[in-house]
């Protein structure tokens, strides 16, 4: 590596400049080409998918025209069952139509026509009138032939879209549903048998259909969506002019200089033919603006065999009874937009290349800390391997230490315990003098301190197996510090809470995560003088959720902080020097690991950390 650098620092700054140069120049042209096919990609791919958004659109138009058919037929189902039930009252039957046309005014309903037998107007019913209509022409005799044949009783038959011939609504465009008028035959009151009794028609105004679809659908920033009836006639335009007009003869009169076969041959033999799908097509505007101009177009077929009444519908001209929906929007709209991307893109190439000049002259420089990064890495690492050294010399240690301690304990326990006794009860003798008995109850004392002690010893030696449940450490935090608050009190020592309320729930035994957490407030009561603050802080960070105790007390002698989780190892006069030992084996078997921060005269913070989640570490 040393080599390496020397060979380095030997080289001539012009060479490595102009291999800087030549290098950058390369992966200019590199990215330079890169950016230009990237950009033709992302043009193909979000031109599709904006066409298959429009297209989208596009289905979701045909449906809605659908669903208005769907309720007209429904409607006329219902009035013709309506009829038999209420032939026989005339009148009533008569206001019950004209309400419905009241209301079916805002669904494209013109005129509802009641014609007899014969095919003869029977009755007319128009928006606020119902009036008889004389001059009316009959029914048309195929639609009359269709009614009377028996097997289209209770059927429906949808008619094309085509000019009406009869009044009022001669020349306009109309589209009709009807459907026979049957009485069930039985004896009437003048004694003949009735069956065929006539035909109910439905007008509708499918331009009204057509915009109510259209009217707010938008593409894009200025896409438009149109349909076209069965004979290519727009029936809904954004150009009102356009509205009952040949979509090919009207554009060709708004720009004769330009062709429109591409358009033509779309809807001809594709839309009108009950296929879907997406193209392009040349126009000569859209919407304000003129010149020739590419536009997208999504298209779809509107069909009426495939609505909520099936069997129940016939239509006129069935091969060729469709309409046509288009979604149109200039190409332009996603090219400015993919242009402006590459722009962007191409500022940002620019300032990479930049960007990369700079980092070249700068790798020389960063070829020579290389190894002194390297001599810092490996430092950690070695200090690292260390302190594990360390622990599992202290954990040895620690395992000696304890066999040590619990022959010690059990050799000691059972004289202490009848010296003890003994003294206890030779204290409460009434023959006993006042100085001695004074000196017993020292010796008694003496003996229950060192009970105290061995049963920490025992603790230590003798930890009890972590009894893991899930639990919340919130809670558990909330309820320790309710229990130690007054104590806090007492000393008039603050004790305050900052929990995080999306703290992960964690797999630990509560009866020792309590000892621990006590323990460590103790210990900070006893650090702090009056007025202090104690706080508790939980919160979580990479898969561990950790616990804090910060105290405002008198802090660690930064000598001693490495030894204050060694056992028998203690600052206080009446310490044994085991609390902090428990509690660091305690964490241990919780696959944790306890931390200690103090600055001395301003506190000490104590972080238990401890992995997330529901599972006991493998």
């Amino acid at each position: 590596m040393n080599n390496l650098f020397l060979r380095l620092s030997q080289l001539r700054v012009r060479t490595v400049v102009a291999t800087i140069l030549i290098t950058t120049l390369l992966i200019s042209l590199g990215l330079f080409y890169l950016w230009l096919w990237a950009g033709k990609k992302m043009e193909n791919i979000i031109t599709e998918q904006f066409n298959q958004q429009q297209l989208m659109l596009a289905r979701k138009i045909a449906d809605n025209v659908e669903v208005y058919i769907d309720f007209l037929e429904y409607q006329l189902v219902s009035y013709a069952q309506a009829y038999q039930v209420e032939a026989l009252t005339r009148k009533h039957f008569e206001s019950f139509i004209t309400l419905q046309v009241e209301n079916l005014k805002n669904f494209g309903l013109l005129e509802i026509r009641e014609y007899d037998a014969a095919g003869n107007l029977r009755q007319s019913y128009r928006v606020r009138s119902a009036s008889d209509s004389e001059e009316a022409a009959p029914l048309n005799e195929d639609y009359l032939a269709w009614a009377r044949d028996g097997s289209h009783r209770n059927k429906l038959l949808l008619t094309k879209v085509v000019p009406a011939a009869e009044s009022p609504w001669e020349g306009r465009r109309l589209m009709s549903l009807l459907t026979p008028l049957y009485l069930d035959e039985h004896e009437s009151l003048t004694g003949t048998k009735i069956g065929f009794h006539g035909v109910l028609r439905i007008i509708i105004d499918p331009f009204f259909i057509s915009q109510m679809v259209i009217e707010d659908v938008q593409s894009g920033e200025t896409g438009y969506a149109w349909i076209v009836d069965q004979d290519g006639v727009f029936l809904g335009h954004f150009e009102e002019s356009f509205i009952g007009r040949d979509h090919i003869k009207v554009r060709q009169e708004r720009n004769p200089a330009l062709s429109f076969a591409k358009i033509e041959e779309l809807v001809k033999n594709h839309l009108l033919q009950g296929q879907e799908g997406t193209d392009w097509y040349y126009s000569g505007w859209h919407r304000e603006k003129l010149g020739q101009m590419k536009k997208l177009i999504a298209y779809t077929p509107i069909r009426f065999d495939k609505g909520m009444i099936r069997g129940l519908l016939d239509q006129e001209g069935l091969n060729h009874n469709i309409w046509g929906v288009g979604v149109v929007a200039p190409v332009e709209e996603v090219s400015g937009l993919v242009h402006r991307f590459q722009v962007d893109q191409g500022l940002m190439v620019g300032f990479f290349l930049l960007l990369l000049m700079g980092v070249g002259y700068l790798l020389i420089g960063a070829a020579y800390s290389w190894n002194r990064v390297l001599t810092q890495e490996v430092q950690h690492k070695t200090e690292e391997l260390r302190q594990s050294h360390a622990r599992l010399l202290r954990s040895e240690r620690f395992a000696a230490v304890g066999e040590a301690a619990a022959y010690v304990s059990h050799e000691i326990k059972n004289p202490l315990m009848v010296i003890g006794g003994f003294a206890r009860q030779l204290e409460r003798s009434p023959e006993i003098p006042e100085s001695a008995s004074a000196k017993l109850h020292i010796i008694a004392d003496e003996v229950k301190r060192l009970e105290y002690f061995l049963g920490e010893l025992r603790d230590f030696t003798r930890p009890a197996a972590p009894d893991k449940q899930e639990a919340d450490l919130n809670e558990l935090v909330q309820e320790v510090a309710t229990m130690m608050q007054e104590t806090a009190k007492e000393n008039n020592i603050h004790l305050a809470v900052n929990l995080d309320s999306n703290l992960p729930r964690v797999y630990f035994d509560p009866n020792q995560m309590k000892q621990v957490l006590i323990n460590l407030i103790k210990n900070s009561l006893e650090a702090i003088d009056s007025g202090g603050k104690i706080t508790l802080t939980t919160d979580s960070l990479d898969g561990q959720v950790r616990l804090s105790v910060t105290d405002t007390g008198k802090g660690i002698e930064p000598e001693i902080i490495q030894d204050i989780f060694n056992p028998f190892f203690t600052t206080k006069k009446t310490g044994t020097g085991l609390g902090l030992a428990v509690i660091n084996k305690i964490i241990e078997d919780h696959y944790g690991f306890i931390t200690v921060e103090s600055t001395k005269g301003k506190g000490t913070t104590f972080a238990v950390t401890l992995p997330a989640g529901l599972n006991e570490p493998a």
